[in-house]
């Protein structure tokens, strides 16, 4: 029989350490019709059985909200420059003018795949079709599929150019392809949309513009200290590994970040969304602010300004180097004095509760 609590518990952390998600549906099979449950178990302990079944069938819930957010962060969460084949030329684009680049962007639309829309795609010809005129009737007169159309009229609007885009609708009968009451780019604001960043990254690598930039530290300047500093956590686990995972660790970071923010009823809450969402930046921004001088230097700036989360920063720096040097020891010892400290990173435990000498000390040593 599937159904005891341990047996359902060992496949909670089997998901959770591994990213397996076949043990979920030894986990779904569980208290299916005509296994032991409640109806048939005897009428003065149905009260504490169903309780029972409640709280696994919450904890369940959890699991599988995180499994989905990972998804989500190893998807379409991710910074969306990094999933296209132009993705180098086109982060530079606003100093090059590539032409040769740009065409090879917009081939890539004719095969985009139908309603999966590219947010940093979308942002950058928002931003170009707004600030080049000419480069925007040379786009749109020579566009080749109707896929193609569909991006451009999604831009246009959010570029805020309505007359254009009911034009360009009514020329390509798009008239029902693309929602008209967008938010106009110049106005977008993230707050608990990871695509809002990517829209104004796009925006950003058109023009060169650092207020698109800024717009997206904005979400990190008005966060709560504990949201900016799991959310800087999280952001720089995903730089480093490509998502908010460690390779050969438990996937539990996400799943610590749903049990702290929330993920009621099977849906991140807003919290989670928007800490997922300044992860998403954390993770975007650092990485383009290895190769872009402006972008780096806007970040400085925004530390340099803001004191407090410069501290915070700081600190998650300072805790994620010691992550990573603990991980290294790890991989050649794997002893449980290293495996805690590890996991209360990952665990999102406050950065200056983590790595203490003594707590990496062995039981045996300390007796000493």
């Amino acid at each position: 029989m599937l159904g005891s609590g341990a047996q359902f518990s060992r496949r909670s952390r089997a998901i959770a350490a591994t990213g397996d998600k076949s043990w979920a549906s030894l986990s779904l099979a569980w208290m299916r019709p005509g296994d032991s449950s409640c109806a048939s178990r005897p009428a003065k302990p149905i009260l504490i059985c169903i309780v029972r079944e409640r709280q696994i069938m919450e904890g369940r819930s959890r699991i599988f909200v995180a499994l989905a957010i990972l998804a989500f962060l190893a998807g379409l969460g991710r910074p969306a420059f990094a999933q296209s084949d132009s993705g180098d030329c086109i982060s530079i684009f606003y100093r090059t003018k590539d032409a040769a680049c740009l065409d090879r962007l917009v081939a890539t639309l004719d095969d985009a795949q139908p309603r999966i829309d590219n947010g940093t795609i979308i942002g950058f010809f928002a931003a170009l079709f707004d600030s080049a005129p000419e480069l925007r009737r040379k786009l749109l007169d020579g566009v080749r599929s109707d896929r193609a159309a569909e991006f451009y009229l999604v831009a246009l609007r959010k570029a805020d150019l309505a007359d254009e885009a009911r034009r360009f609708a009514s020329a390509r009968k798009l008239e029902n392809a693309a929602p008209a009451d967008v938010t106009p780019l110049k106005t977008v604001m993230p707050v608990s949309v990871a695509m809002d960043n990517d829209l104004l990254i796009g925006a950003y690598m058109a023009t060169g513009d650092l207020s698109y930039i800024d717009h997206i530290l904005e979400n990190l300047r008005t966060s709560r200290d504990g949201m900016a500093a799991d959310a800087i956590r999280i952001g720089l686990v995903m730089g480093k590994f490509g998502g908010a995972g460690t390779p050969g660790r438990p996937n539990v970071m996400i799943i610590a970040a749903c049990r702290k923010y929330g993920c009621p009823k099977n849906q991140a809450s807003r919290d989670m969304m928007r800490a997922m969402t300044i992860a998403s930046a954390v993770w975007a921004i650092g990485s383009l602010a290895k190769n872009d001088a402006g972008i780096k230097q806007e970040l400085d700036r925004f530390l340099q300004n803001d004191p407090r989360l410069a501290a915070i920063f700081a600190s998650e720096q300072n805790a994620f180097a010691n992550y990573l040097t603990m991980l290294t020891l790890w991989t050649v010892k794997k002893d449980d004095a290293l495996d805690a400290a590890l996991t209360g990173y990952e665990r999102l435990e406050a950065a200056d509760t983590l790595f203490k000498p003594d707590s990496l000390v062995q039981p045996s040593e300390k007796k000493k």
